[in-house]
């Protein structure tokens, strides 16, 4: 079986998008033990798309197309398919259906262009979108079978994990069963985690494992193969413990779990709540935190003291203090967490300052230096950090720090 990707947009191939829907359903087919050949982006051209299809037709047996399928003159899958299968666009009431539900409960009147979308190539296999307007499609001729999503990723995603997945598992039962897992890593670079692990990769069999590096955080894919779903998922858990024993609190997270999400966790099974005061960051360590739905219960709020007198009069950091050790300091990154631990009426104070760059730095303190501390009434904890990067990845940086420097506290444990 050699399937194919083809992701149908222009603004893929101006750059105004990056494409994440042929990297999601690409690794939906390797769980699946479907083997991936050609993964390709075409505009909204007819001739173009017309000559991208009658390549696939002739060297995949499986095609998945994202995009193109809405109600706008450049929304052209349909038509084209159609064309390159030479079958007839056929009306398929049970999306009209659909679309005049919409139409009710929403107390809209769909335009002529919405009802476009009723029209598919005949014979195909129709997807309601539950999620939005456009219908996905599974169709099959000639031993070929072509799949046709909708390119928002929401509803892409949904459909595929609903429709896709499951006619693809009936189609083509695997004889090798994948089980896949993501663990997540912050406080260590790239290299470190491959050195700790590397006897993993000589000493167990039937699995692969793969290492990719993001700002302030690797994620270590492991994926193990086995002849039923029991035995891979076995494989699975004692490799997942043997490399948890070996890294310990560097792992923040499985699969979908995110830094901000593990954190929020924490603070409310211990019921504490936390404030946040910032300088270079500019709010983005509060942004972080309250992105998780929830986050109210345990998120007091923060200040931007991005300017001097805003650190002395909101955060009571001492002018006299500033003076002496200068704003990106031990000091004045201690009096913050303290100050804003009492202003909010907090248990927790966390602060962040620093210099983000291009400009303010000196021969003494160089671009990417930031202190951080938390507070917690008994004591307060510092950290310097020298980061590397662009003003945007330093504050990203930053923040990410600042964020798994409170899961260590409140976890309990330590990084060394």
């Amino acid at each position: 079986m050699k399937a194919e990707i083809i992701s149908i947009g222009s603004e893929i191939l101006r750059g105004q998008i990056v494409d994440t829907n042929a990297n999601f359903i690409a690794q939906k087919l390797a769980t699946l033990n479907i083997e991936l050949h050609h993964i390709s982006a075409v505009s909204d051209n007819p001739e173009q798309l017309l000559t991208a299809l009658k390549l696939a037709f002739n060297r995949s047996d499986l095609i998945i197309t994202s995009g193109g399928l809405g109600p706008t003159e450049d929304d052209i899958t349909y038509k084209i398919i159609a064309q390159a299968l030479q079958l007839k666009l056929v009306k398929y009431q049970e999306i009209e259906e659909h679309l005049r539900e919409i139409e009710k409960r929403l107390e809209i009147k769909l335009s002529p262009s919405n009802l476009k979308q009723i029209y598919l190539p005949e014979g195909a296999k129709v997807i309601i979108n539950k999620y939005g307007t456009a219908p996905a499609m599974i169709l099959e001729k000639d031993n070929k079978i072509i799949c046709s999503f909708p390119g928002v990723p929401y509803e892409m995603k949904k459909l595929v994990n609903e429709n896709l997945t499951p006619y693809l598992i009936k189609k083509f039962p695997p004889t090798i069963i994948k089980k896949s897992k993501t663990l997540k890593i912050i406080g260590l670079r790239e290299a470190e985690v491959n050195d700790l692990i590397n006897k993993c990769f000589t000493q167990q069999t039937n699995f692969t494992m793969g290492i990719y590096a993001y700002p302030e955080d690797i994620q270590l894919n492991l994926t193990t193969e086995a002849i039923n779903k029991e035995k891979a998922e076995r494989l699975l858990r004692d490799l997942t413990e043997k490399l948890k024993n070996i890294l310990g609190n560097y792992i923040y997270g499985i699969d979908d779990e995110t830094l901000e999400e593990v954190v929020g966790k924490l603070l409310k099974a211990q019921n504490l709540k936390v404030a946040v005061a910032e300088s270079c960051t500019g709010g983005m360590l509060g942004e972080m935190i309250t992105r998780i739905p929830g986050s109210s219960k345990y998120f007091q709020g923060g200040v931007i003291g991005y300017n001097s007198r805003v650190k002395e009069d909101l955060l009571k950091v001492p002018l006299g203090v500033i003076k002496k050790y200068g704003e990106v300091s031990e000091q004045t990154a201690q009096l913050m967490a303290e100050g804003v631990r009492i202003s909010c009426q907090s248990d927790i104070g966390i602060s962040i300052t620093g210099i983000a760059g291009p400009g303010g730095a000196t021969e003494k303190k160089k671009v990417g230096l930031v202190y951080m501390a938390l507070a917690n009434g008994k004591e307060t904890i510092t950290q310097k950090h020298q980061l590397f990067g662009d003003r945007q990845l330093i504050r990203l940086r930053a923040s990410r720090r600042a964020l798994n420097m409170l899961r260590i506290y409140l976890s309990g444990t330590q990084q060394s």
